[in-house]
């Protein structure tokens, strides 16, 4: 499987700000099996899940390149 840099980048991210896959997962309203399939790269996340992950992360706009695209 193909590492991503950007998903690498933020899982980085949720370490720092010690946010865990479960907290996320909630947000989301996913399971954290899907979370867990999005953060590693085997399925997609939509816009509006990358909307709800920058805006709980606290991630600036600027940077949502670094961890999305």
């Amino acid at each position: 499987m193909k590492k991503y840099r950007e998903l690498v980048e933020l899982k980085g991210i949720l370490r720092e700000k010690k946010i865990s896959y479960e907290i996320l997962a909630k947000h989301l309203e996913m399971s954290i099996s899907a979370l867990c399939n999005k953060i590693n790269g085997k399925s997609l996340f939509d816009i509006l899940e990358v909307s709800k992950i920058v805006e709980f992360v606290g991630i600036i706009r600027d940077e949502i390149p670094k961890y999305f695209f």
